[in-house]
């Protein structure tokens, strides 16, 4: 659901902001009404999403801590997730918000370099240290948080030490996915202009780096997740020799691949299952025995599964 457009930073990296032009927010009662509709069509989750996310407001004399409580209070739909958002914009109340089951507990929090340096290049409004304290002030507040992020490789003037950086930030942290990005310029902004181009072998080199230390940190992940219990929005099912495999995601936004028995789950059914073992980029699961029922996707009696 498109909240909010434009953006009122300037990132040297970045072009769309230009594009876009000034921040535009859509009253709360129309995404509502938006929500509400799609609802009733057997929607079981919305993501919030904007160019600007957490500039959500600013043209309206409010911000998203707002519009998010607009929605939990005015729609009935099981999930509500938030596209992402910049570290610098996490309002004062934020985290109460997470205080009602229905909104997905996963940030993603761009960070883009490890090395501050490179974030006063990049003209990023977070610092290192200020990205750490609010990872661990979001992990103290809401149980089972994940936290993903961008990272751009291979920016104007980055040196082997400032990547190092980026890869020690990326471990300590521990970030559930990273999405990485070879640096590439854009006309008309001012990283396009700057010394220092990184050469493509070891813009490429350094991108490999970087997935495999992601990979590594989200193996870490994973492995926390046995045992554990979650409720999960089937995306696909197929039944195969009798038995239905089917895929969908935690509310932390972990890739959940369940096997249960023959016709037991269908698309956009809620289950509840125990996770067990790890895979490469998810964990699988089975529905747990003597939970909840799932709840089927014909039916609009989810909130067992979210109390």
């Amino acid at each position: 659901i498109k909240v909010q457009d434009g953006c009122r930073y300037r990132c040297t990296y970045c072009i769309v902001t230009v594009a876009r032009g000034e921040e535009r927010s859509r009253p709360v009662t129309e995404v509502v009404d938006e929500i509400n509709r799609l609802a009733g069509e057997g929607i079981r989750e919305v993501v919030l999403a904007g160019v600007h996310l957490g500039g959500y407001g600013s043209d309206l004399g409010t911000d998203i801590t707002h519009l998010v409580s607009g929605v939990l209070e005015g729609t009935r739909v099981p999930r509500v997730r938030l596209g992402s958002l910049e570290p610098w914009d996490i309002p004062p109340h934020f985290w109460d918000l997470f205080e009602n089951p229905r909104l997905m507990p996963h940030l993603h929090l761009p960070v883009q370099s490890g090395a501050d340096s490179v974030l006063r290049r990049m003209s990023r409004r977070c610092r290192t240290g200020e990205f750490r304290t609010l990872a661990e002030t979001a992990r103290r507040r809401v149980p089972d948080l994940n936290i993903t992020t961008d990272v751009i490789v291979g920016f104007p003037g980055e040196t082997e030490d400032e990547f190092r950086q980026t890869l020690d930030f990326v471990d300590e942290i521990g970030f559930g996915h990273v999405h990485i990005f070879g640096f590439s310029p854009r006309d008309g902004t001012k990283a396009a202009l700057l010394p220092g181009a990184v050469p493509d072998m070891i813009r490429r080199e350094r991108s490999q780096r970087l997935h495999e230390q992601a990979a590594k940190v989200r193996t870490r992940v994973l492995a926390q997740q046995p045992g554990k219990s979650a409720t999960v929005l089937v995306e696909t099912a197929e039944t195969v020799n009798g038995r239905t495999r089917a895929t969908g995601y935690t509310p932390n936004f972990l890739r959940t691949v369940i096997d249960a028995p023959a016709g037991a789950l269908s698309e956009n059914d809620l289950v509840e299952v125990e996770l067990s073992t790890p895979r490469d980029d998810s964990v699988a699961a089975s529905p747990r025995a003597g939970g909840p029922a799932t709840v089927p996707h014909n039916s609009d009696s989810w909130s067992d599964l979210n109390e």
